[in-house]
C-alpha cells in the first residue's frame, strides 16, 4: 500500500523528479511520511495573537501621510517580531521597529514586498516601539500600503512555528509562515517538521504566496506541499530568485520540510510564506473589454474600476486587445499606471516590445511608444484581492513634424501632438521654418509652455534650439531651462529645432508635453535717413540711438562709383540689438551675414567690420524688446573708403578709459587711420589724447570728417591741444618710415559745453 501511495505522489510531481535516478528515494520518503501523517497534531492558534496594523483604509489604496505608533511589552525571555503581508509604499514611508531605549532600529521603506532579497521581518530583542510613519512627503501615488502584525516570540528559540502544528485558515486571518531564526538561517538542523493546514465552510482553497525561500539541495534541504486532492508542489533552491511564487490547494495541505545545517553558504536558508484561505468563486471580466480599432488621432481608456480608490475585484480575467492601421509616421502610445499584490496579480502585454511583457508588483507609472500594430492585455489576479490596479491610456499618435508657418496673422507652432496627446514621439528631429513679412512687421516669439524629457540613465535630454535667419543660436532650451520666454526676429524666416532621443519607454512623471510658442506680428516703426558718399564726405557715425523706442533706425547708403560699403562696429550687439544689413538698395537684396559680431566684436583694438559687395547699402538697427534698457550702447560708422592693404586697418576704437593704445603703425601710401573711443555716457566733458612716435607729414582732422574745417595738423610734429574733446581724430597720411601713434581718452571734471563749442570751432587757437 506504501509503495503505491509513494508511487500516485510520484507521478504528481514537477518533470525533475520522476527521472528513474531520484523515484526510489522519493518513494522511501513518501512512505515514511505517510506513516508521520497518522502522528497526533496539535492546535495552533498562535499565529492569531499580536497586534495588526495597516495603512489607512486598507486594503483600499492610499496616498496621505503616515503617522502610527505601537508600545509593545514582552517578558524578559521573550523578542517583539514585525511581519507583513504587504507593503507596497511611498519610497519615504516606513515601518520602524526600535528597542524601547531607542538603540538599534531597523526599518523597512518603500516596496518591500517587492524585492526577494530583502527580510520581511523586523526584529527587536525585549520591549519595542514600533512606528509606520511618513518620513518625507510621499509620491501621491495611490499604493496598495502596508498590512503587517507585531507578535512577540521566544529569544531563547527564536521559532515562530511548532512542527506537528495544525492551522486551521477558515477565517481570514493569515498565517506568517516563517523560518526559524528569520532572516538568518536555522540555528539547528530540523527534520521532517510538518505542519497541516486545514480550511472549512466556504473558504475552500489555501493559497500559499512564497516571498523568500532559499534551500540547498545539495545539502539535502527539501520542502513539499501535499494537497489533499492529490496536488503535490516540490519547493527547490532560490525559488524566489526573480518573483515569488503562488501555489493553490483545496480543503487542506501539509508542508514538510527538512533543513540541514548551514555550513559555508554566502545566502541565508531561509522561507517566508504567507497561507490564507479563500472562496472558490467563478472568474469575472472587467469593463471595456475586446477588440478595438484605434484610428490615427484616436485615444482610449481602460483599466481596473474605481482606480486609485478601491481595490480591484479578485478572480478577474481581463483581455483587451486593440489593432491601428499604421501610417508613414505614428506609434501606439501607452500610459499606465500599475500596482498590484506582488505575488500573485498580473498584467500581461503583448506586442509592447519583442517579447512579453509580464508586470506584477510595485508601482508601474510609466509611458511606451512602439511600432507594433497590436497590443493584448491580460490582467489576472487571484481570489485574494491586495492591489492598486491599472489605469491605462492607449493612443494612435501621429508624429509627423509640422512643416512650419507663413504668417499673415497672429499664430502659435506647438510640437507634434502637443493640444491633444498625452505627450511627443521619440526619435523626433523637427525643424519647422516661420517666415514672415519683414519689410512691415518684426516677429515676437513667446514660449507660452516648454516640458522636454530628460534621461536620467545617461543624464541625456531632448532640446529645443531657435535660429534666426543667419542661422544664428538665439536660444537653446533643455529641460532645466530657466531664462527668458520671449524672443524677436526682425528678419525671415526663423527655425526652430527639435530633437527628442530615440527612447522609447520612460516614468510618466518626466513625459514632457513638448512646446507651445505664440507668434505676434508687430508692425515695424522705421525712421529712415539717407547717406551719400563723395569724395568730401567719406564717413558717417550711426551711433547715438534711442534703442528701448521699439524703432528701427535704418540708413540707405549709397557710396562712390566702383566702392564698396564698410560699417565698422565699436560695441558689443550680442542679444541687445538686432543689425540687418541688405546687400542693395531695398530688403529684397541679399542679407550679409552677421554671425560674427555676436562673438568677434573687439572693443579695444581694431574696429570689427562687415562690407557689401557693391556701392548699395540699407542697414537697419533696432533694440531688443527682451533685452534692451535705457543704458543699452550701440555705435557704429559707415565708409565707403577702401585701402590699400599696406596702410593696415583703418579704424581703432578703445573701450576703456585712461588706457593708451599704443604703437600703431603709420606707414603706406594715401592711407587713413580713424581714432574712436566708445564712451557709453556720450558726455560732452570726454577728451582724445594722441602721441607720435616720429615727425611724419599728416593731416590731422578733428571729428570724423575730412572737411578743411576741422583741420588741426600738417605734420605730426605742429602743436596740438592736450585734449582733444571729440570721440574720433582722422589721419591722413603717406609714410614710408615705420613711425606710429598712441591714443588714450578720459573725461575732464572742469571742462563746460561752452568751452568745448570754442575749441570745436578754434581749435588751434584755443589750445
Amino acid at each position: 500500500m506504501y509503495t503505491c501511495l509513494g508511487m500516485h505522489l510520484i507521478n504528481s510531481l514537477p518533470m525533475s523528479f520522476t527521472c528513474l535516478q531520484q523515484a526510489s528515494k522519493m518513494c522511501q520518503f513518501l512512505n515514511t511520511l505517510f506513516i508521520f501523517l497518522f502522528l497526533n497534531f496539535h492546535e495552533s492558534a498562535a499565529y492569531q495573537d499580536g497586534i495588526s496594523f495597516t495603512t489607512p483604509n486598507y486594503p483600499r489604496p492610499y496616498t496621505g501621510q503616515l503617522s502610527e505608533r505601537h508600545t509593545v511589552s514582552v517578558n524578559q525571555s521573550q523578542g517583539v517580531a514585525v511581519v507583513f503581508e504587504q507593503f507596497l509604499a511611498s519610497a519615504h514611508d516606513c515601518v520602524i521597529a526600535c528597542p524601547t531605549n531607542d538603540d538599534g532600529c531597523s526599518s523597512l521603506c518603500g516596496d518591500a514586498m517587492d524585492h526577494g532579497l530583502v527580510p520581511k521581518i523586523l526584529r527587536v530583542p525585549g520591549n519595542a516601539i514600533v512606528t509606520m510613519v511618513s518620513v518625507e512627503p510621499n509620491d501621491m501615488f495611490p499604493h496598495s500600503g502596508i498590512s503587517g502584525k507585531i507578535i512577540n516570540y521566544d529569544l531563547n528559540r527564536n521559532s515562530f512555528f511548532e512542527c506537528k502544528d495544525q492551522i486551521d485558515l477558515s477565517s481570514r486571518e493569515t498565517y506568517y509562515f516563517v523560518s526559524q531564526n528569520y532572516p538568518l538561517s536555522p540555528t539547528s538542523e530540523i527534520s521532517q517538521c510538518i505542519i497541516k493546514f486545514l480550511t472549512s465552510g466556504n473558504r475552500q482553497g489555501i493559497r500559499f504566496a512564497v516571498y523568500d525561500f532559499y534551500l540547498n539541495q545539495l545539502q539535502h534541504d527539501s520542502f513539499f506541499i501535499l494537497g489533499k486532492n492529490g496536488k503535490n508542489i516540490s519547493i527547490e533552491g532560490f525559488a524566489t530568485e526573480d518573483e515569488p511564487v503562488a501555489y493553490y490547494f483545496q480543503n487542506e495541505a501539509d508542508v514538510t520540510f527538512s533543513i540541514s545545517h548551514q555550513d559555508h553558504s554566502f545566502t541565508q536558508k531561509r522561507f517566508y510564506i504567507l497561507v490564507n484561505s479563500y472562496e472558490i468563486l467563478p472568474n469575472t471580466q472587467c469593463d471595456n473589454t475586446g477588440n478595438v480599432d484605434i484610428t490615427l488621432g484616436q485615444s482610449i481608456k481602460f483599466g481596473t474600476q474605481q482606480f486609485g480608490s478601491n481595490v480591484y475585484d479578485n478572480n478577474l480575467n481581463c483581455g483587451f486587445n486593440y489593432t491601428r492601421t499604421a501610417t508613414s509616421n505614428s506609434l501606439f502610445a501607452l500610459a499606465i499606471e500599475y500596482e498590484t499584490e506582488k505575488c500573485c496579480d498580473t498584467m500581461s502585454i503583448d506586442g509592447l516590445t519583442e517579447d512579453q511583457q509580464i508586470y506584477q508588483g510595485f508601482q508601474y507609472s510609466s509611458l511606451y511608444f512602439t511600432k507594433n500594430e497590436k497590443l493584448s492585455f491580460l490582467f489576472s489576479s487571484d481570489p485574494i484581492v491586495g492591489g492598486t490596479g491599472f489605469n491605462a491610456s492607449l493612443e494612435h499618435i501621429d508624429c509627423t513634424c509640422s512643416a512650419g508657418l507663413v504668417l499673415v496673422k497672429n499664430n502659435v507652432l506647438t510640437s507634434p501632438g502637443y493640444s491633444n496627446s498625452i505627450s511627443y514621439c521619440p526619435d523626433l528631429f523637427c525643424t519647422p521654418k516661420v517666415q514672415f513679412q519683414d519689410d512691415l512687421y518684426d516677429l515676437q516669439m513667446v514660449f507660452t509652455d516648454v516640458d522636454l524629457r530628460s534621461y536620467s540613465l545617461n543624464n541625456d535630454t531632448d532640446s529645443l534650439t531657435l535660429f534666426d535667419a543667419y542661422d544664428h543660436t538665439v536660444v537653446q532650451m533643455a529641460p532645466s531651462y530657466f531664462g527668458f520666454m520671449t524672443f524677436w526676429a526682425t528678419v525671415s524666416p526663423v527655425t526652430l529645432q527639435f530633437v527628442s532621443k530615440s527612447l522609447t519607454a520612460f516614468p510618466l512623471n518626466m513625459i514632457g508635453r513638448g512646446y507651445s510658442m505664440n507668434l505676434n506680428l508687430v508692425k515695424k516703426s522705421i525712421v529712415s535717413e539717407k547717406i551719400t558718399f563723395t569724395d568730401s564726405n567719406l564717413f558717417k557715425d550711426i551711433s547715438k540711438l534711442n534703442l528701448s523706442s521699439n524703432d528701427t533706425f535704418e540708413y540707405v547708403v549709397t557710396g562712390r562709383p566702383g566702392t564698396q560699403i564698410f560699417i565698422y562696429f565699436f560695441t558689443k550687439t550680442t542679444n541687445q540689438v538686432f543689425i540687418d544689413i541688405f546687400d542693395g538698395d531695398s530688403m529684397d537684396a541679399a542679407r550679409i551675414d552677421n554671425k560674427a559680431l555676436y562673438s568677434n566684436v573687439l572693443e579695444n583694438g581694431p574696429s570689427m567690420m562687415l562690407s557689401t559687395t557693391s556701392k548699395k547699402a540699407v542697414i537697419h538697427i533696432r533694440g531688443n524688446p527682451t533685452f534692451v534698457g535705457k543704458n543699452t550702447d550701440f555705435q557704429a560708422m559707415v565708409t565707403d573708403l577702401k585701402l590699400d592693404e599696406s596702410c593696415g586697418p583703418l579704424v581703432y576704437s578703445m573701450r576703456n578709459a585712461k588706457v593708451p593704445y599704443k604703437n600703431i603703425p603709420l606707414q603706406g601710401t594715401n592711407c587713413y587711420k580713424i581714432l574712436h573711443f566708445a564712451d557709453s555716457s556720450y558726455t560732452p566733458s570726454a577728451f582724445m589724447s594722441v602721441k607720435f612716435s616720429d615727425n611724419l607729414p599728416l593731416n590731422l582732422f578733428y571729428g570724423l570728417t575730412t572737411s578743411t574745417d576741422y583741420f588741426l595738423a600738417k605734420t605730426s610734429n605742429d602743436p596740438l591741444p592736450e585734449d582733444l574733446f571729440t570721440n574720433y581724430l582722422v589721419l591722413q597720411y603717406s609714410s614710408s618710415i615705420a613711425a606710429t601713434v598712441d591714443f588714450s581718452w578720459d573725461t575732464s571734471s572742469i571742462c563746460t559745453p561752452q568751452k568745448l563749442h570754442i575749441l570745436k570751432n578754434n581749435s588751434i587757437q584755443a589750445a
